[in-house]
């Protein structure tokens, strides 16, 4: 066999494990498969090369081949047979070779008969080791004939041949034969590697081979693999097979024949054959070898039956080898013997007690190693597990007793346990290690010296460790770790060394208290180690705590108290007064105790690796910062003898250790420097003066600064040096930018000395990083560094930008190369992208801010200021800066730069980037155009005028390039890949290349996509866009039409309808347009069919179920204001409006690119636009549905102006049309804007003008009648003065403040009131077109001429508006009017209108007209429950005039269907049956008539529960009435008193508190009642548990809507919460009610324009006459206790709270207090809230303002005086925490947003009059006869928009200036001691 063969057959034999198929692995193993039954005989070529061959080559070959053929029978079962007989034809072929062998005896033996012995025997080896390898391929069957047969080959003639062969090669002269030279030096390296060659060796081959074959009988192969046989039996896990159970007759035979072999191998051992010549220590070690598997082969036959195999003879066998010394001092048969005798114990308890003897004997005895100590340890304490726990304390006890002998000898400690001594071998009884006692009660060992003393010591101490740590028992640990301390200084410094070095192992394991105990033990025998200078003592403690260090991971609750101890101790030395630093000594003494703890500190922080973790705790960062300082203070600093020494440690602390500067030192006010006690250590004027002289040599420039700096700050600058340039040195130089952070580091002498400091550090890290040899700084790590460096360019806080400016100009100016890599380069342009939406988030989503931007592709994350100028200001200083950075490395490597700037540009992702605009990817196109200054050809090049010269073309056409090689499967030309992705591959070649058949494919693929789509099914947006495109592509390059893949190509982006899917196909569409242009016509018929499909299906805007409904018409609700619900509804409607808005701007382009071309195109436009302007009467009304109207209403206008296919008539219709569409916009009421997008707002602005100008150019279309056709002139009047007013509208709602700039939006002139020439023209055109437009003409335009000629039409056409229900408010007004009759029967048929308007024509003005009543009842039967809840005060209050009885039979009715309904109208009724705790209401018979018939209706179901919530409410309530008789006495007895009362009230299955219907009570905190302050009241407070549903139900219809379709069932959860209640007795709490259903109602209105304020109308429930349950705010602590908390102000409490101004907390708190304060004060204004001192107002944990308690308000003030004359209360404070100023963004922001509430509130000022008016009769003391007027008038209904907002600015600026808030609060303060 040559050497390249051998080679190829090694090379194959490795690769068929890893062969999966049949097919290959079949080949193979008919190429291996001859070679495998020659291999003992295989010659080989003589080659040098060989030499490299491991051990030998025919080894190597028979190795290899049988486990190659081996593996192919396992892995491939079909293949079995075959390698069987190969493996078999081997056996058998060397079993003939070794029978026909010579026998060799002598040196004179012929060399051929040595050669053939020695390479026969070699091979076997090599087989054998291979088939315990892989023994598991043989059933058990097989592996006893294959171990049979290798017994009969191994005969002892030839074992006898073997060793006088090999005996002859290694004694072969230099003369002898090449070969037998060749195979001497085999012999040699055999001999080095630890197998001298020999019969033993073969013997040990057979033994494993034996072992295995065991093995397997009892466990798995797989487990095998994993763990030793011994080891799986100890542990139990694995084992398939113990006992006889499912072993045949033939299998015990099996296991005898096995048991024989053993034995007999064991024979040939114990008697000495004259083959095993144990000579050589190798030699020696082959035979224990041989003897371990023979032991553990027996052990197994044990196992598997212990009549085939005597246990009593294995244990015999175990103790003579334990008894010998020399056979113990091999690990390997040590450790199998005492295994072997563990596995023994678990099948005979009585070996189990021998052995808890014997082993503790062995233990003590000398001269053994570490490791055999712990494997006897492990099976001590194994035996040990099968005996009492007893037993293992005496154990324990037993070998801690050792530790108390003396230095000669150890005592009699192990008591009577001669029985247990293994007698030792009789050939060698000459050697015991025993001593025996005469007395026999107690044994003791001589010992040879002192290192024998200790050893044994030692491995005491090591076994009482391991047996405890097996054990797993958290007591016996905590005890071993308790008697290991007692043994400390009992015997020697070395004994003590051992135990701390081994019992910390325990500590690892134990408990938090034996940890912590263990530490203090350390700690303080370190300081004894110090003091007495103790280096054994030393170097154990150091020891210890690094294996601590290295043990505890990270995750371990024992890692934060280690740490912690460390660091505490660092701390702890040198903690003495300032006056206690005497003298230099005791600062030496306190360096060496730090210095012995930095190595075990270095090695704890790299496994902690703070930096890495992102909520490391407050205290640890100030214990890593203080330790890190008092190693500075004690001299370990640059240059000093300590700071060299301990170079290394140092390093690697600063490597990890975090910097001395928080990162949330930015939420502080004012830095804690100078209180530090650490930086006052050794503070005198002779230290202060070294420290200052010291960081002067380090940093000279800043000598002044330096000079002026106190002693704390110089340390801490001087720490932050060498923290900080070690980092550096490390390779991390951005912590730098943290100390900036910190207020003391902006300004001044500090800020000037760290920014020095800065720059020598970066100075230091530029350094290392040009060496170029270190892997920290090559340009991968370093362009990492510069893009966080980058990042703090971005920052918030302006002297960290200016700080990271400064090093980033620094790193690109030495190594700009380090700018040439992408992940520096992608964060700078990611940067550009984020400041710009940023900035860009000031228009897009207004007053509200987000302060952290994230860029997972550039790996950078920025936080923001609230200030969008600073924003603005940061962007341009960095995009100038990135300019000129990347230019500078423009120069240098243009290539490089351009090819990442392409790759930057080719990666793209569609993000939620505004109008998919990137600032980083225009400024990378930008920069990829720019002409290097270094180009000396293109920069010779003249300008040329104002052309611009630049690299363009190239760029592009490189970039070009790219994406095709980047999506080479789209190119044109491969269909093939096309077939490819549609999985076509399996078909015939034949059909494959048959014309036309990709065509087909493609449709038959699309028509698949299209049907899944339309089943809404799941369609991934990655497989959409892959069979899109490549649709696209075929439709590229086809020849022909392909009318069904453009069907297909048009119909899936519109089946699926949403944003992404049309911008998807339009990006395609024009594609295919462009590159085949005959498919341009086809391809918009398509378009235009499916864009009619969505007018005709109602889909997307002409949804008429996607509404945008008033808020008096859905649910109201008694919570918090929920911004992210809002954000829902508004993505809702976008996703609904974006589709149709972006095929529009297609059509619109498209139209304008073909409108000189084919006139069939033009009829299709036609025809699209007719059809669409049609379907605009269906088309939803919401406010973000302005822009795709007018868009729709301005792309028809230019097909009228710009088509050629009309005639004068079509033209006329076509104008009829559009201004029909356009006018049914106004027939909704009128409408704001929806959410914060100024960008939107401002885009429907100027589409309002563009229309309003396209309407102008076709303004003589229509003008003139033509024929039968009227004029057009009065319809687009009409449209022309609604457009100029929504305009008007939509710039007030811009510009609150000021009018709009004229160069951003021209402003239409308004008008309050219209011309009366043009008033009868206009509205007859409006009533004409429809009579909800003319309706809400006269909302638009405050006109009595207006208002008068729609109630005439009313009047006259009532029957045309039955559809609107706003006409009945100016049909009926406010009282039935005399001039309507018949109009009223038309009532019966009119739409409903909202609950509580309909609940007014209950009021007496309507003189209970049946017709009215009967309306007002259907009217409310016609809303759900759900919303008529929110009205049942006012549903109460109707019943005093209802005479006609339909109120009460709607409150019957409606109770039926609803519990709570009935529950609360009871708890109302009762309420308002007294005017005052006296006084009964005119109301009461009619209440308690209506009340018990209600009760009276209920079922027997509904009457329980109604007795048993009414029971508990009562007894809860009850609670205040038994408290007024310790009204007087103190509060701890009012608490017990309330307490003792909660533990009497048992809670009821379904019960609930009045003012939470939605939620069950469970469960009653009894320890939570709390008296509330009252002088003749006894309110209280109480905490009950509570269990709601919580369900992801969508909110509005909006949402719905959208959702529809694409979710699944919903699933309804529950969610437990703790509420806290108010009960009063005595108060009446209706007023509250009312004040808070405003507040609520205020909010639906607010919500329905999007608008970002906030308020929270928290439940308040009225139960009885002067009775009631209040809510309390959650979180929440009022303005009133922070003042007796000693705060100064709110702006103190909020940067103490939230951190200082700078801060994130604070600026999110601040936006929440700006929105929550608009609101409140909006509504106090209206409302006339009064008594607003500190203790109404509340501050809750976001920051917002809330107010309580409304006892005063409309027209009642504290004492009947208008004490507080100002609209609302707007304080200095409240102000302050607004940004100080009146011009500040927080402050324009209150105004814009209180002016905006307003705005939005006037439109239904009369709905919420209605609320107020059906509560006048109550007996409320807030109300006056004028109250509805003096309401009514405060939202200044004849002002115009413009007006009104200049109205609510003025109130703003009174409130702010006015002087009687301060007076009243001074009041309040003098008389009720209310700080504010």
């Amino acid at each position: 066999m040559s050497l390249r063969e051998f080679e190829v057959l090694l090379a194959l034999c490795k690769a068929a494990p890893l062969l999966e198929t049949i097919q290959s692995a079949e080949r193979l193993l008919k190429q291996l498969g001859p070679y495998l039954p020659e291999a003992h005989n295989q010659v080989i070529t003589p080659s040098p090369f060989l030499r490299d061959i491991e051990p030998s080559p025919w080894e190597a070959l028979s190795y290899s081949l049988t486990s190659a053929v081996l593996a192919l029978g396992i892995n491939h079962p079909e293949l079995r047979d075959s390698a069987l007989s190969k493996a078999t034809d081997y056996l058998e072929n060397c079993h003939y070779a070794v029978t026909n062998l010579p026998q060799v005896q002598t040196e004179e033996s012929p060399e051929a008969d040595i050669l053939n012995i020695a390479s026969i025997t070699v091979s076997i080896l090599g087989f054998l080791d291979a088939a315990a390898s892989y023994a598991n391929f043989w059933t058990a069957s097989e592996r006893l004939y294959l171990v049979e047969r290798i017994r009969k080959i191994l005969t002892e003639k030839f074992l006898i041949s073997v060793e006088a062969a090999f005996s002859t090669i290694r004694n072969a002269h230099h003369t002898s034969g090449r070969a037998l030279r060749d195979w001497k030096r085999y012999t040699k390296h055999y001999a080095a590697i630890g197998r001298p060659l020999g019969a033993m060796l073969l013997q040990r081959g057979f033994m494993r081979l034996l072992v295995s074959t065991t093995s397997l009988l009892i466990a798995d192969s797989s487990v095998l693999r994993e763990e030793d046989i011994l080891d799986v039996l100890m542990s139990g896990h694995g084992i398939a097979k113990t006992g006889l159970s499912g072993f045949e007759d033939n299998d015990i035979g099996t296991i005898e024949t096995l048991v024989d072999i053993a034995t007999g191998e064991m024979d040939l051992l114990e008697d000495g054959a004259d083959y095993l010549q144990l000579g050589t220590a190798w030699q020696q070690r082959l035979a224990f070898a041989v003897k371990a598997y023979v032991l553990t082969s027996y052990v197994n036959c044990v196992i598997l039956n212990e009549g085939a195999a005597d246990a009593e003879v294995l244990m015999s066998w175990l103790e003579d080898t334990m008894a010998d010394p020399i056979e113990m001092a091999d690990e390997t048969l040590a450790s199998v013997v005492l295994k072997c005798m563990a596995v023994l114990a678990r099948i005979s308890p009585a070996f189990a007690s021998s052995l808890s003897r014997s082993l503790p004997r062995f233990i003590v005895r000398g001269g053994l190693r570490g490791q055999t100590v712990a494997v006897a340890a492990n099976c001590l304490a194994y035996v040990l597990q099968f005996l009492s726990q007893d037993a293992v304390i005496t154990t324990l006890y037993t070998l801690g007793n050792v530790l108390s002998s003396g230095s000669g000898e150890i005592a009699p400690v192990l008591g009577n346990t001669l029985d247990g001594i293994p007698k030792p071998h009789p050939a060698r009884e000459g050697f015991t290690p025993y001593d025996h006692q005469t007395s026999g009660s107690a044994i003791s060992l001589a010992l040879s010296g002192v290192e024998e003393t200790a050893a044994i010591y030692g491995n005491v101490v090591q076994a009482i460790v391991v047996i405890s740590r097996t054990c797993k028992d958290d007591k016996i640990m905590a005890l071993v770790q308790s008697m290991l301390i007692q043994k400390i200084g009992k015997v020697s410094p070395a004994v003590d060394a051992r135990i701390l070095t081994d019992g910390v192992a325990l500590a690892v394991e134990g408990g938090q208290n034996e940890f912590r105990s263990l530490l203090k033990l350390l700690m303080r025998l370190g300081h004894s180690g110090v003091v007495q200078n103790d280096a054994v003592i030393l170097g154990a403690i150091m020891k210890a705590r690094n294996y601590l260090s290295v043990a505890i991971c990270k995750d371990s609750p024992l890692h934060g108290i280690y740490l912690a101890n460390l660091l505490e101790a660092v701390i702890s030395k040198g903690d003495v007064p300032e006056s206690g630093y005497t003298g230099q000594a005791e600062v030496e003494f306190a360096a060496r105790e730090i210095a012995q703890l930095l190595p075990s500190l270095a090695l704890a922080l790299t496994t902690s690796d703070l930096l890495q973790e992102e909520d490391v705790g407050d205290e640890l960062l100030a214990l890593c910062r203080d330790a890190w300082l008092n190693i500075v203070v004690h001299g370990f600093v640059p240059k000093s003898e300590l700071g060299k020494r301990y170079d290394k440690e140092l390093r690697i602390m600063a490597r990890y250790l975090p910097p001395l500067v928080a990162e949330q030192r930015a939420d502080q006010v004012e830095s804690d420097m100078d209180l530090n006690i650490v930086l006052r250590r050794g503070m005198s004027a002779q230290n202060t003066a070294e420290q200052k002289r010291r960081l002067i040599s380090l940093l000279p420039r800043n000598e002044t600064d330096i000079r002026s700096l106190s002693y704390p700050k110089v340390i801490f600058l001087t720490a932050t040096f060498l923290l900080e340039s070690l980092r550096a040195e490390s390779g991390d130089c951005t912590k730098l930018l943290t100390y900036f952070l910190d207020p003391n580091f902006r300004a001044g002498d500090s800020g000037n000395t760290m920014m020095s400091i800065a720059q020598e550090v970066m100075k230091i890290y530029i350094h290392k990083s040009l060496t170029g040899n270190i892997q920290e700084f090559c340009a991968a790590n370093v362009a990492k560094q510069l893009a966080v460096l980058l990042t703090g360019c971005c920052h918030r806080i302006e002297k960290v930008r200016h700080a990271a400016t400064a090093c980033v100009e620094l790193i690109i100016s030495v190594t700009p190369s380090a700018l040439c890599q992408k992940s520096s380069l992608f964060a700078l342009l990611e940067l550009l992208t984020l400041m710009w939406t940023s900035c860009l988030d000031a228009e897009t989503d207004e007053y509200e801010w987000r302060s952290t931007f994230t860029s997972p592709r550039g790996k950078v994350t920025v936080e923001l200021s609230d200030n969008y100028e600073v924003r603005r200001k940061t962007l341009n200083v960095f995009a100038k800066n990135a300019r000129v950075w990347v230019m500078r490395v423009m120069d240098i490597a243009p290539l490089d730069v351009k090819g990442l700037l392409q790759t930057y540009l080719s990666e793209y992702e569609e993000g939620d980037l505004y109008g998919h605009v990137s600032l980083g990817r225009s400024f990378a196109l930008e920069m990829g155009t720019v002409v290097p200054t270094t180009d000396q050809r293109l920069g010779a090049i003249d300008h040329l005028g104002d052309c611009n010269i630049n690299t363009a073309s190239d760029f592009i056409a490189q970039y070009t390039t790219r994406q095709e090689y980047r999506y080479a499967d789209t190119l044109p030309d491969h269909d093939q890949e096309w077939l490819n992705f549609m999985h076509f591959n399996d078909r015939p070649a034949s059909l494959l290349h048959r014309p036309g058949q990709d065509a087909e494919d493609a449709e038959n693929i699309l028509t698949h996509l299209e049907n899944r789509t339309l089943h809404r099914k799941f369609v991934s947006v990655g497989e959409l866009r892959d069979v899109l495109r490549r649709a696209a592509a075929l439709l590229c390059r086809a020849k022909k039409d392909e009318c069904s893949i453009v069907h297909h190509l048009v119909g899936i982006p519109f089946a699926v309808f949403t944003k992404q899917s049309v911008k998807l196909g339009i990006s395609l569409w024009m594609g295919v347009i462009n590159e085949n242009p005959r498919m341009g016509p086809g391809m918009l018929v398509e378009i235009a069919e499916n864009w009619e499909n969505t007018v005709r299906k109602r889909i997307g805007i002409f949804n008429d179920k996607f509404k945008h409904p008033d808020p008096f018409f859905v649910k109201q609700e008694f919570a918090p204001s929920d911004k992210e619900a809002l954000l829902r509804r508004q993505q809702a409607a976008h996703n609904l409006i974006a589709p149709h808005l972006r095929i529009l701007q297609f059509l619109g382009s498209h139209f304008n690119a073909s409108r000189l071309g084919n006139p069939h195109i033009q009829k299709i436009f036609y025809r699209l636009v007719r059809i669409t302007l049609d379907g605009m009467k269906h088309a939803t009304g919401h406010p973000l549905a302005r822009e795709v109207r007018f868009q729709i209403i301005l792309f028809s206008l230019k097909v009228l102006t710009y088509g050629a296919g009309l005639d004068a008539i079509g033209s006329w219709r076509l104008k009829d049309q559009i201004l029909s569409a356009a006018l049914t916009w106004f027939s909704f009421p009128p409408r704001w804007s929806f959410g914060g997008n100024r960008l939107q707002i401002k885009a429907e602005a100027h589409l309002l003008a563009d229309v309003d100008a396209a309407l102008a150019q076709v303004e003589s279309i229509g003008l003139r009648p033509y024929g039968s056709l009227k004029s057009l002139r009065a319809k687009q009047d009409l449209l022309h003065l609604l457009l100029g007013n929504e305009q008007n509208r939509l710039i007030v709602w811009l510009f609150p403040l000021q009018p709009a700039p004229t160069h951003l939006l021209p402003t239409r002139s308004a008008s309050k009131n219209l011309p009366d020439n043009t008033v009868s023209v206009l509205l007859k055109t409006a009533w004409i077109e429809s009579p909800a437009l003319a309706i809400q003409l006269s909302r638009r335009f405050q006109s009595p001429k207006i208002s008068e000629d729609v109630r005439w039409l009313l009047l006259n056409f009532p029957e045309k508006a039955i559809g609107e229900p706003d006409a009945l408010e100016i049909l009926l007004g406010s009282s039935l009017p005399t001039d309507v009759s018949f109009q009223l029967k038309y009532l019966l048929y009119w739409a409903p209108v909202d609950p509580v308007t309909a609940a007014t024509y209950s009021l007496p003005a309507y003189k209970n007209h049946p017709y009215i009543i009967q309306y007002a009842m259907r009217a409310l039967e016609n809303h759900s429950v759900d919303i008529t809840f929110f009205y049942v005060p006012q549903i109460v209050q109707t019943l005093r005039y209802d005479f006609l009885g339909y109120v009460e039979r709607y409150i019957i009715e409606t109770a039926k269907l609803s519990r709570l309904f009935a529950h609360q109208i009871i708890w109302n009724m009762k309420a308002n049956m007294f005017r005052d705790e006296e006084t009964p209401d005119p109301v009461k018979p009619t209440l308690e008539k209506v009340m018990d018939r209600l009760i009276h209706s209920f079922s027997e179901a509904d009457k329980d529960f109604y007795e048993r919530e009414f029971s508990f409410f009562n007894e809860v309530t009850d609670v205040s009435g038994k408290l007024r008789p310790y009204i007087k006495r103190s509060k701890p007895e009012k608490k017990q008193k309330i307490e003792d009362e909660l533990r009497k009230i048992k809670v009821e299955v379904g019960v609930y508190l009045p003012s939470n219907p939605e939620g069950v009570v469970i469960g009653i905190d009894r320890k939570s009642g709390k008296p509330l302050q009252s002088h003749a009241k006894a309110p209280y407070m109480a905490t009950f548990r509570i269990r709601k549903n919580k369900s992801d139900l969508v909110e509005n219809t909006e949402e719905a809507t959208e959702s529809k379709g694409r979710q699944g069932p919903l699933q309804d959860n529950t969610i437990e919460v703790w509420q806290s209640a108010i009960f009063k007795v005595g108060d009446d709490c209706r007023q509250d009610v009312l004040a808070l259903q405003m507040i609520s109602a205020f909010r639906g209105i607010f919500n329905s324009v999007g608008l970002d304020v906030f308020v929270y109308p928290y439940r308040v429930t009225a139960t009885a006459p002067g009775c009631g349950v209040i809510d309390v705010l959650p979180n929440s602590i009022s303005r009133d206790m922070l003042g007796r908390e000693a705060v100064n102000g709110l702006y103190d409490y909020f940067t103490s709270k939230y951190g200082g101004e700078d801060s994130v907390r604070f600026q999110e708190a601040r936006n929440n207090f700006v929105k929550s304060m608009a609101a409140y004060s909006l509504i106090s204004y209206l409302l006339q809230f009064k008594d607003r001192h500190n203790g109404n107002i509340m501050i809750d944990d976001a920051g917002h303002i809330l107010h309580i308690d409304f006892g005063f308000c409309f027209d009642i003030a504290p004492g009947g005086i208008k004490f507080e004359r100002a609209p609302f209360k707007l304080t200095s404070e409240m102000v302050a925490v607004m940004g100080h100023s009146t011009t500040s963004q927080p402050y324009h922001w209150f105004e814009e947003l209180t002016i905006k509430a307003f705005l939005a509130s006037r439109q239904y000022t009369e709905k919420l009059v209605h609320i107020v008016q059906l509560m006048m009769d109550s007996g409320l003391p807030c109300f006056i006869p004028q109250t509805i007027q003096h309401f009514r008038e405060r939202f200044v209904l004849e002002r115009t928009e413009r007006e009104a907002a200049d109205f609510m600015r003025d109130l703003i600026r009174r409130s702010w200036s006015s002087y009687s808030t301060r007076g009243y609060d001074q009041f309040q303060l003098l008389t009720n001691g209310i700080p504010y």
